[in-house]
């Protein structure tokens, strides 16, 4: 028969041969009664080395203070147990998170003294501290997320009561979604992660940033700025992301705009805070983008209107509910219509009209211009198809549909619906829609160009590398922009850019369009400067296209038909 195992040494090895936790007895002294595998293997003494000591020897010199006060413990702890997580310490001196449980030992009332358990809590801490930073920091840029940076602002308005001030700056890329079309997300991701580094660099230690989302960034800026702190810190944000990024071989400009809300000026809780400068940052995109704007509480005005515009919209791009309106480009020598710029124009359900400025690049913000451009495309094409002779028809192309890699499908079949001429077509692009990859642009143009569609750069002059795009799109017309039109009677600079621009395209074979001609003086500068072709409210505005009876007409009497075309003097 087995040897019988009385109850005492049962528990004794059991306790023994526990590994997972540090189990050992102390007298009501603090003298070590017994010690575990577990406690060996959690702080590296043997048995021998440790029994017998009091358990003051874990403690360092400075640490003593740590060391529990037992004897008195043993009466506040009669009908519980002592419990504390901290930092524990190895013979080695490494160190290691514990769970500590003491629990005082009776016998017959008698305190005999305690049974202390400790558990190595080192993992699940660290996993703990991981997914803490998981939720509340942003996994591809490793800067706070939107939940971590409202954690921040919400800490730091408590202050604001005690007389500190604060800024929140709300930042939205403007050209981001071009770029990431066009490079892929893998550079997209990393454009992300510089706008990260760049704004951490701007922030700096008076500063909190945040990825909030997208391509939305925020900074929370600290130390009770004043007007001109903030106001510098904005404008530092905007120079910094005007930067160009280059990555892979890859050229990325991309811009911001940027609102401002301050604390306790223009609220005092996160969620008005945050909102504010949302709403500021609404109206820097409605300026124009690449600026700054304040929150002012006129537009909670405007946000109400925006978000009714925004209705209205939806339904009209579902619906087809728009009109083209066709202005004419003329030959310069001969005053003869060569074609019409279809020009997208929107008349509310109450009647208004509302400015392209306007509705075009909330189209672009909510994702429609796909849907929007092919019908504008479709739309011009079916009219330019009723049109005699060869008048050509000009199609503006958005960023979105650019990047489309059905853009080149959905021309061939437009042309073949409406039967078009493709030589009767012109896409114009512009130099923000191309700028980020160059290579796909070219490519897409390229297969553009062979169905025979003309293509055209608009508002020359006004980007970065203008020259460039010459030189390796292949293009067939050059729009040169109206803000150096409007100077040829006055600067030198301007007629100096128009006559190199002429010059540029005489070499490679391009068309030059001026657009913006207003005045009898401007269409003769820019005749004796070599322009071929002009475009502008002299020679007429942009009208429906039954305004126009030349249309139907023959070629000889179009010049005839538009009443502000001048014979050469």
């Amino acid at each position: 028969m087995p040897k019988a195992i009385s109850q005492e040494t049962m528990y004794r090895l059991l306790i023994e041969a526990v590994r997972d936790y540090a189990i050992y007895m102390l007298d009501p002294d603090g003298i070590v009664l017994n010690w575990n595998i577990g406690a060996e293997r959690a702080k590296g003494y043997s048995a021998r080395e440790i029994v017998g000591r009091n358990y003051e020897c874990f403690f360092s010199h400075d640490d003593r203070k740590a060391a529990l006060p037992l004897r008195n413990l043993a009466t506040a702890l009669r009908e519980g147990h002592y419990l504390q997580e901290g930092w524990r310490y190895r013979k080695d001196g490494s160190a290691f998170w514990a769970s500590v449980t003491l629990t005082p030992v009776f016998d017959e009332g008698e305190h005999v003294g305690f049974a202390k358990i400790t558990r190595d809590l080192t993992q699940q801490r660290t996993n703990a501290q991981e997914l803490e930073h998981q939720a509340s920091h942003d996994g591809l840029t490793g800067i706070n997320n939107r939940v971590g940076f409202l954690d921040h602002l919400q800490n730091e308005l408590p202050q604001v009561m005690f007389g500190a001030a604060l800024a929140v700056h709300y930042v939205d890329l403007d050209r981001f979604k071009p770029v990431n079309d066009s490079f892929g997300h893998d550079v997209g991701d990393e454009v992300l992660r510089t706008v990260a580094k760049r704004l951490s660099l701007v922030a700096g230690n008076d500063g909190v940033i945040g990825r909030l989302g997208g391509d939305e960034f925020a900074i929370l800026q600290l130390g009770s700025p004043d007007d001109e702190a903030i106001a510098w810190m904005a404008a530092r944000i905007v120079t910094a992301l005007n930067e160009p990024i280059k990555i892979e071989g890859k050229t990325a400009v991309i811009g911001a705009s940027v609102g401002v809300a301050q604390a306790p000026k223009h609220g005092a809780d996160e969620a008005t805070i945050l909102r504010n400068a949302d709403l500021a940052l609404y109206k820097a995109k409605e300026d124009g983008r690449n600026c700054v704007r304040f929150f002012d509480p006129s537009m909670n005005e405007r946000a109400l209107q925006r978000s009714v515009l925004e209705t209205k919209l939806r339904i009209a791009v579902a619906s087809n509910d728009f009109e083209l309106h066709y202005q004419p480009v003329v030959d310069a020598q001969t005053n003869r219509i060569i074609g019409f710029e279809a020009l997208l124009r929107w008349q509310d359900q109450t009647g208004k009209n509302v400015s392209p400025a306007v509705f075009i690049p909330l189209a672009e913000e909510l994702n429609l211009m796909g849907q929007l451009g092919e019908w504008v495309l479709r739309t011009a094409c079916r009219a330019a198809a009723a049109w005699q002779d060869d008048l050509v028809v000009s199609v503006n192309l958005s960023a979105t549909q650019l990047c489309d890699e059905k853009l080149v499908n959905t021309v061939r079949l437009v042309l073949a619906e409406t039967g078009l001429r493709p030589d009767r077509l012109e896409l114009e692009i512009t130099e923000t829609a191309i700028l980020g990859d160059l290579e796909l642009a070219s490519y897409t143009i390229g297969c553009l160009r062979d169905l025979g569609v003309g293509i055209a750069l608009d508002d020359f002059g006004t980007g970065f590398s203008s020259l460039s795009l010459v030189k390796h799109l292949p293009l067939t017309r050059i729009k040169i922009d109206r803000s150096f039109v409007s100077g040829i009677d006055d600067t030198r600079e301007s007629t100096a850019v128009i006559r190199s621009v002429v010059s540029l395209c005489e070499g490679y074979g391009l068309s030059t369009t001026a657009e913006g001609v207003e005045t009898d003086e401007q269409r003769i500068a820019l005749v004796l400067n070599g322009c071929s072709h002009l475009q502008g409210y002299l020679l007429g505005r942009p009208q429906p296209s039954s305004y126009w009876p030349s249309l139907t007409i023959s070629a000889s009497h179009r010049a005839t038909s538009l009443k502000a075309v001048w014979e050469l003097t």
